[in-house]
């Protein structure tokens, strides 16, 4: 008999742990990082408000950097979440992103006009962000199940924390050395990030005990083949473990066809095929008791082997697009952050044109930032026990976010703008803290990185547009009134387009039954 396996010392499936131990490290870690880089975003408003003191420039120039950030980080995001990912590990794209934020704040320090931090704080930053924000979430999902929307909203509240302690830093800074040696401390702030990514440690290097031979090498479980027809000339009664490192020759009658794909040990390929390989397996070892199960399992090899090549050239599969429910949430996405992303920059200019103070607009932006630290992490909670759905989450969060900007022609006084500021915390982050548990219910942990990719991509696209056209709508009306009735408008759209998730999700599920049969007869064939 030859003794064969599938395997079973999977790094990503079973060696690493899973909503324990080391994963809260990888947690904890990935907050500290999140606080540090994203908190410094969430401190655009007080920067936008220095950049016009300072360089003397209106606010459509000066909202082309958020605009020019979010463009670059959704268009590397694609790229870094599908073709990064297989050649570089998450940790090592988290470092890169730690020297590029830091860079970026340096070079700002020596900008003698607002066009070259239109480079720095939009394409680098932006870059950035994109090598941070996917690859973290990425790292979240593998290292979490039973718990993921709490790590995820944890995750994404040390963020809203990060903006609760950097404004008064920034703040103080500014006060001492004014705007450019704030950056050029902030440079060193952000450097951080590169020696907190040394916790973020790789799901591959978790590994059993074995010998030095097959050392970190993945076994195969025990399946016996029956000796027919001289194949496989193994004596009976013997049995044998075949490693991946064996390589196949005439005399031992192997086929492997992981010797012919040199990029089976990368940890994103394994993940992106693997469905597809335990159902070829499966398959395959169903019929190994007929006397055609050399050739049945040699033919399943040769498919696989296929299947991996057609997978590992495919940047992004566009098939996700035809899922009704991402074809919701993608406008839902698209939408939704408008609002709940640059509220946070223009409640800053908005309160500066009512006649507040440094101070005061300094005070708004702490308390917006602690008012959404906790709201992502209400966020979580409520998730976590199953009360209500993650999606009618968002859609409330994103009707209450857009009636608070809705009613901006009431504010005037401190008190009416610190209300604003509670709650527009409370509830702006609620669409970024559920999305990437919303992303894997709706098309599945398999498909996370494209389809998370598919959205920040398509972010991008409304985001890079919406913020030149809110500093435009400023300068023409010569008010913020009319930039904060568009991104109201934009989140009660949102909102109500989430409510028809039950229907466009028994649309998807009355497709995908359509299409099951079809591919019953495929595969028969």
């Amino acid at each position: 008999m030859l003794h064969l396996t599938s395997m079973t010392s999977n790094p990503t499936s079973s060696n690493h742990p899973v909503d324990k131990g080391w994963a809260w490290v990888i947690l904890a870690g990935s907050s500290l990082i999140f606080m540090i880089y994203v908190g410094t975003l969430k401190t655009s408003g007080l920067f936008f408000v220095a950049f016009q003191d300072y360089y003397k420039s209106e606010a459509f120039t000066t909202s082309i950097i958020p605009g020019i950030l979010q463009i670059v980080y959704s268009i590397a995001s694609l790229p870094i979440l599908t073709v990064g990912l297989d050649h570089l590990s998450a940790r090592q794209m988290i470092i890169i992103g730690g020297f590029l934020g830091s860079i970026a704040y340096f070079i700002g320090f020596f900008a003698d006009r607002i066009e070259i931090l239109i480079f720095t704080h939009g394409v680098l930053y932006g870059i950035g962000c994109a090598t941070i924000h996917g690859p973290t979430a990425y790292l979240i999902g593998l290292y979490f199940n039973r718990r993921r929307e709490l790590a995820n909203s944890v995750l994404v509240a040390s963020s809203g924390f990060g903006g609760l302690v950097v404004p008064p830093l920034y703040r103080y800074l500014l006060d001492v050395y004014g705007l450019r040696g704030t950056m050029l401390i902030f440079s060193g702030v952000i450097l951080h990030v590169v020696a907190l990514a040394g916790l973020l440690k790789p799901p591959s290097l978790f590994h059993h005990p074995s010998n030095s031979n097959e050392k970190s090498k993945p076994e195969y479980s025990n399946v016996e083949i029956p000796d027919t027809h001289g194949y496989l000339p193994v004596p009976t009664g013997k049995k044998r473990s075949i490693s991946l490192s064996e390589k196949p020759t005439p005399g031992n009658g192997i086929l492997s066809s992981f010797e012919k794909d040199k990029t089976w040990g990368s940890l994103p390929h394994r993940l992106d095929i693997k469905a597809h390989h335990s159902s070829r397996l499966s398959e395959s070892f169903r019929s190994l008791g007929s006397t055609n199960a050399v050739h049945s399992f040699s033919q399943s090899q040769l498919n696989e082997s296929q299947a991996q090549k057609d997978v590992q050239h495919k940047i992004i599969d566009i098939s996700l697009l035809k899922k009704p429910l991402l074809q919701m949430y993608l406008f839902v996405y698209l939408f939704g952050s408008i609002g709940s992303s640059y509220g946070h920059i223009y409640i800053s200019p908005f309160a500066r044109d009512h006649g507040m103070t440094t101070t005061e607009v300094s005070i708004l932006v702490s308390v917006t930032n602690m008012c959404d630290f906790i709201g992502r992490g209400l966020c979580g909670v409520i998730a976590n026990q199953r009360i209500v759905k993650n999606s009618t989450i968002v859609a409330i969060s994103q009707f209450v976010t857009g009636a608070t900007l809705a009613l901006c022609s009431f504010y005037g006084s401190f008190w009416s703008f610190i209300a604003l500021a509670v709650m527009f915390g409370l509830f702006a982050g609620a669409i970024f803290s559920m999305t990437p548990s919303i992303v894997v219910d709706f098309v599945g942990i398999e498909n996370f990185r494209t389809a998370f990719g598919i959205l920040i991509l398509g972010q991008g696209i409304t985001m890079g547009t919406g913020a030149p056209l809110l500093g435009y709508l400023r300068d023409v009306s010569l008010s913020y009134i009319p930039s904060f009735y568009f991104m109201g408008a934009c989140l009660i759209l949102s909102g109500l387009t989430l409510l028809m998730e039950p229907c466009v999700r028994k649309r998807q599920d009355k497709m995908e039954v359509e299409t099951r049969p079809s591919e019953e007869v495929a595969l028969s064939t």
